[in-house]
């Protein structure tokens, strides 16, 4: 497909889920589209299609996806383990599609992806877009993709996302959500989504959802990323990232590909960034 700037975003994110689709069922994997227009009616107070394409494919399809994916044009721009705290997303851009995140797992069910992602899978549905059928998370799913979204999004007060999918939601249903939870491993992400955190307070799956949700600073991230890292190659992986600079999303704020100057100028500001809070810190235990 050639560039388009012409065409309306929710027409080009539309036709990529549906481009997205007919190649995920070239390759046999199995993909949940999630967000955007995947989402049930009524589930997010505003329309929203979103401004790029977001799946979640079953974790052991994941390389045949990537691999059909790279065949049509797109082209990765971050990795699996660069493309944010959780480590669950790539993000691919294709110059005629736009955007795609590809996730292996969803951030609040990474303790057992495979798992989750068959509890979801039996209970898909389909919803067409741009004319092809999608496969989507029924709508009780859907409530709890976009609650865990809301618990790691800060917005200054409460997320527009909790009100349709959880306060607004009937009593039964907030107690068919809460299984849905324990059963892929998301208890304490969406009890980051609805106030009920400081139950898991203190454990290191709440670590990274109290970063979210509280207050903290890029060291309190980190910190959080190596106390729920699982198993000395995890958080080896965690200190060595800690410290190195995403060539992606330094390109987002740039506006441009970074040259080596503007790699070692955003290294050095990550050092002093790491310093400036070590002083905080320090400053607050003198203070105590």
């Amino acid at each position: 497909m050639p560039d388009a700037p012409d065409v309306p975003t929710s027409v080009r994110v539309a036709l990529a889920h549906a481009a997205v689709q007919r190649l995920a069922d070239e390759a046999g994997a199995d993909v949940l589209h999630i967000k955007g227009p995947a989402v049930a009616p009524g589930l997010r107070p505003w329309k929203s299609s979103g401004s790029d394409v977001d799946v979640l494919v079953r974790p052991a399809h994941v390389e045949a996806l990537m691999a059909v994916l790279a065949d049509h044009g797109w082209r990765s721009e971050t990795t699996f383990e660069s493309g944010s705290a959780f480590d669950h997303a790539a993000n691919l851009f294709h110059p005629g599609w736009g955007m795609l995140d590809v996730h292996r797992l969803y951030p609040g069910m990474e303790a057992d992806p495979a798992g989750a992602f068959a509890v979801l899978w039996d209970r898909r549905g389909s919803t067409d877009i741009a004319h092809v059928p999608c496969v989507v998370p029924d709508p009780l799913a859907q409530s709890l993709v976009l609650l865990l979204h809301a618990a790691r999004t800060p917005t200054g007060g409460v997320h527009p996302d909790i009100g349709p999918n959880w306060t607004q939601r009937a009593e039964a249903e907030r107690a068919a959500i809460r299984d849905l939870a324990a059963r892929t491993g998301a208890t304490v992400g969406l009890a980051a989504a609805t106030g009920d955190l400081a139950a898991h307070a203190g454990t290191p799956e709440a670590a990274l959802w109290e970063v979210f949700t509280g207050d903290g600073d890029r060291l309190d991230e980190w910190r959080a990323r190596w106390r729920a890292a699982r198993g000395p190659r995890a958080k080896a992986s965690v200190a060595v990232r800690s410290l190195g600079v995403n060539r992606y999303y330094l390109e987002q704020k740039l506006g441009h590909p970074p040259s080596r100057r503007e790699v070692a100028v955003e290294g050095v500001r990550r050092f002093a960034q790491l310093g400036g809070a070590l002083g905080r810190r320090a400053a607050g235990v003198v203070r105590r």
